[in-house]
């Protein structure tokens, strides 16, 4: 007598939620514009990128 396995498959349901989700608005912290080249650095940003970031864009 052979073994039978049935398969179910899963079924997710979403659950209403009651709360709002935090919408994300970028702020830029500084605008660097150098011979035509605009460089906008936000709030939130890795600081020793920005600062590599910066660097480059002044050379």
């Amino acid at each position: 007598m052979e073994e039978q396995n049935e398969i179910i498959t899963p079924v997710f349901k979403n659950k209403p939620s009651n709360f709002k989700k935090h919408v994300f608005t970028a702020r830029p912290a500084v605008k660097i514009n150098v011979n035509e080249v605009e460089l906008t650095i936000f709030k939130g940003t890795n600081s020793i990128l920005a600062i590599n970031i910066a660097k480059v864009v002044i050379r």
